[in-house]
């Protein structure tokens, strides 16, 4: 398995363990790893979850009335020459 492959498997072991259902979702440029945070997630299980998300290339928390609390990390396809720091539309949140 490709290392970048490896990063996304652990990351979502990592968060399944911890009682979130990732979900993968590809970009041209990136793979994204999103889940759900009930509002019931023990607080016990956030360092957890920063552990898992730190190793990925990007990654955040949203949070709205509208459609709740949810988590997504990104890991990229491939490095490029230059990053800038809004890259992917996650970050722009």
């Amino acid at each position: 398995m490709p290392p970048r492959d490896r990063r996304i498997a652990a990351i979502s072991a990592r968060l399944t363990a911890v009682g979130l259902e990732p979900e993968l979702k590809e970009y041209a440029h990136y793979t994204s790893i999103e889940a759900r945070v009930p509002d019931s997630s023990p607080v016990e299980s956030w360092s957890e979850v920063l552990a898992a998300l730190e190793t990925a290339d990007g990654f955040g928390l949203a949070d709205s009335a509208a459609r709740g609390r949810s988590l997504w990390a990104t890991i990229r396809k491939s490095v490029p020459a230059a990053t800038s720091a809004a890259e992917t539309p996650h970050e722009q949140l």
